[in-house]
């Protein structure tokens, strides 16, 4: 009659651990995951200076895109090749194996001919003057 009360760690039900399974499966596992990088933008008066964080990653692992009033930071480490594990030793733990940041920006104020991008210490530093504006065009229409 009082078996409905017996507590979760008498059953084997672990709830903390079935939400974190749900979750995981919902969402995905983290280390699977493309989440955004953490980034700032500042504004120089002639441009904008966006600084985001890519700990960790090659200059070569980091991709910028635009497309059209869009632009695409993405930075992915890829799985070493089985050859190249071998060479460097058995991993008795590995939790870097993939990583993926990805972050999408309007940049419809920019010029994008003139961006410019650096990455040092972590860090990608990417220039992006503002378009200047146009003069409105002033003529006159001769009358026929």
């Amino acid at each position: 009659m009082m078996n409905y009360l017996t507590p979760f760690e008498r059953t084997g039900y672990d709830l903390l651990r079935s939400m974190h399974d749900w979750e995981d499966t919902f969402f995905g596992k983290k280390s699977d995951s493309i989440t955004a990088c953490k980034t700032d933008i500042r504004d120089t008066g002639d441009s904008y200076v966006l600084e985001a964080e890519l700990p960790g990653f090659q200059k070569e692992e980091i991709q910028i895109d635009v497309q059209g009033d869009v632009l695409t930071i993405s930075a992915k480490h890829q799985e070493k090749s089985e050859e190249e594990k071998s060479k460097e030793g058995t991993y008795l733990r590995r939790e870097r194996s993939y990583c993926a940041y990805q972050q999408k920006l309007d940049i419809s104020g920019v010029d994008t001919a003139q961006m410019h991008a650096a990455y040092e210490n972590g860090i990608l530093t990417l220039t992006m003057p503002k378009k200047q504006p146009t003069a409105p065009v002033s003529h006159q229409i001769p009358v026929q």
